[in-house]
């Protein structure tokens, strides 16, 4: 894991349950106790299986809500409807979302990130380019992918080629094949899909990030400051309960 910036552990049942109740002396987002959450997957991160949510998002959100004594509930659906039924009310939070001055005022955020997020250079372990910054990428045939959210510097970008990759793993094999010179993508994405695929050690990225910030779990406008307040403190527990 390249991305994130502290251990993942999985709290044991017992610590749930020594957890659990410790904050419903505060107030619901919701007048239920299950809290109902969105996103749109993004692979690596949080998935949509056949046997339920995984990925490092989700498994992060659901220790640290059902440590506060909370039940739960995901749906997988297009960001842009996740993040309405949220401003709407209608879902209590929508998780894998970057802070911005505009969402700011949208949303309720938490004042601890699930993660920090970065997007690397991908290139083949013969290359012997190096990403300084993005004139580095000069002439070359980049790999992108149209349902990424990149800064809007990449977004204008004109002195390098961007070639749509419909996903990690076509991108990959594209890199393999010659039909792009490099690819920009998500560090722990890349870094998961590459050891799935066998090609680990065909690849290499960029020791300098092209961008990178913070992911958060954000909840709807009707959430208390006293529930915002309890869940940071519940997922600084988590982050620090291995150190």
């Amino acid at each position: 894991m390249n991305l994130p910036r502290f251990p993942y552990p999985v709290w044991s049942a017992a610590f749930r349950k020594a957890c659990a109740g410790l904050f419903l002396l505060f107030a619901l987002p919701v007048s239920a106790q299950t809290l109902q959450l969105v996103t749109e997957e993004w692979p690596g991160l949080i998935n949509d299986t056949p046997q339920g949510p995984s990925g490092v998002l989700w498994e992060i959100s659901r220790d640290v809500i059902e440590s506060m004594g909370y039940d739960l509930t995901l749906e997988f659906v297009p960001w842009k409807r996740a993040q309405r039924l949220v401003l709407m009310n209608e879902r209590d939070g929508i998780i894998g979302i970057g802070l911005t001055a505009k969402r700011e005022t949208m949303f309720r955020f938490p004042g601890e990130a699930l993660l920090v997020s970065e997007t690397a250079v991908y290139t083949t372990q013969e290359q012997t380019f190096e990403y300084e910054d993005l004139d580095s990428l000069k002439g070359m045939r980049v790999g992108v992918s149209p349902g990424y959210t990149y800064s809007s510097e990449i977004k204008a970008a004109t002195h390098f080629k961007q070639v749509d990759m419909p996903s990690i793993d076509s991108g990959l094999q594209m890199l393999l094949l010659g039909r792009i010179d490099a690819m920009l993508a998500n560090r722990y994405v890349v870094g998961i899909q590459a050891e799935r695929l066998g090609v680990a050690d065909r690849i290499k990225a960029s020791e300098k990030p092209v961008s990178g910030g913070p992911v958060y779990l954000a909840f709807s406008p009707e959430t208390s400051e006293e529930f915002l307040e309890a869940f940071s403190s519940a997922l600084e527990r988590y982050k620090n309960a291995e150190n």
